[in-house]
């Protein structure tokens, strides 16, 4: 079989895999929305206590004097809560599930219904007073074992990544004891932002992130196993542009068969890099820095081509979908400093 139609059907593999992951996402989509109200249902567990005095207060009342907002009261109206008895005996965390209920909003109403419970917390709406009571069943716990992982060589978003520079956090290790309302204090920081890091932190300690699962003699292997999973992870198009590159196509081809500028088409392929050289965390970084050790330890050096990388994959029993050629060009994508020659095709300039 030819390279080319060895290298048409690992395409097709791949279209087939995004299909297929496009529809997973699209399932899932409200199994990850259930995921989240459950975190922020898990985040307050307290039992409403309305004194008897108090049960028959109107809660039109006290949207009109201004003890509550009009968001808080939207969900109180949208959950048939119409006077303060109706609120007795419920879990603040069980509106969690009221549409356009946040974490925000469940602070008022955690704070709400501490304040009718003769608690000295509640002031005014945009305020918590005893926020060391709450922070104490809403406290990120980190393992030490996860807890030297750095923030800049793990898979986050761009909105984490500026909650993150806005806090001054580096490494996991920084969110031990630190309280999910601490974090809301900032700006652009909500739900969303503390579903993500918990769902990091969960990734870390069950060991995706794991660099002692990285073995010298299995380097290639797992690297290329990565790198197929890693591609099969990234968003549609950005998939179609990294597997067009290391088919050997130029940035001006890409961009005009897809509409976009040279330039353009650059700023994708770059970005698409990078989120995979982090999609496993420290893992790829570190056995991309072992195959570069085994290419210059051979003497007088020598460059990555297909049929090297043949040999060394010679006892393996995994197989790949990408031909020896594209491994070797998305190889020399993701590290500048590994000498690679693919057979039949010009190395890319390094992003």
């Amino acid at each position: 079989m030819s390279i080319a139609s060895v290298e048409r059907n690992s395409g097709s593999c791949f279209e087939a895999a995004g299909y297929a992951k496009d529809a997973r996402q699209e399932r899932n989509r409200g199994r990850r929305v259930a995921q989240a109200r459950a975190f922020a249902s898990r985040c307050f567990p307290k039992t409403i206590e309305i004194p008897a005095r108090f049960q028959d207060q109107s809660l039109e009342s006290l949207f009109t004097s201004g003890r509550i907002s009009t968001r808080l009261s939207h969900v109180l109206h949208r959950s048939q809560a119409r006077v303060l008895g109706d609120l007795q005996g419920r879990r603040v965390g069980d509106f969690a599930w009221q549409r356009y209920c946040g974490f925000k909003t469940l602070q008022e109403l955690d704070s709400l219904a501490s304040a009718f419970a003769n608690q000295p917390l509640w002031r005014n709406r945009r305020t918590i007073a005893n926020g060391q009571a709450l922070a104490s069943r809403t406290t990120f716990v980190v393992p030490k074992s996860v807890c030297h992982l750095r923030f800049d060589e793990l898979p986050i978003s761009k909105r984490l990544a500026n909650v993150l520079c806005s806090t001054g956090l580096r490494t996991l290790g920084c969110l031990q004891g630190r309280t999910t309302f601490e974090l809301l204090r900032y700006e652009a920081c909500g739900w969303r932002t503390l579903i993500e890091i918990q769902q990091l932190i969960e990734r870390a300690i069950s060991g995706e992130f794991d660099v002692a699962r990285v073995k010298q003699s299995r380097a290639v292997a797992d690297l290329l196993t990565l790198l197929e999973q890693g591609i099969a992870k990234l968003a549609p198009r950005n998939r179609e542009f990294v597997l067009a590159r290391i088919d050997g196509m130029t940035f001006a081809e890409i961009g005009w068969r897809h509409g976009f500028t040279r330039a353009g088409a650059h700023l994708i392929i770059k970005g698409a890099v990078n989120a995979l050289r982090k999609v496993w965390g420290p893992r790829i970084p570190r056995l991309l820095e072992i195959v570069k050790r085994r290419c210059l330890s051979i003497a007088n050096g020598s460059e990555l081509t297909p049929a090297l990388l043949e040999r060394w994959l010679y006892d393996s029993s995994k197989s790949f979908r990408l031909p020896r050629e594209a491994q070797v060009r998305l190889i020399a994508l993701l590290d500048k400093d590994i000498p690679c020659r693919p057979d039949s095709w010009n190395q890319a300039k390094p992003l």
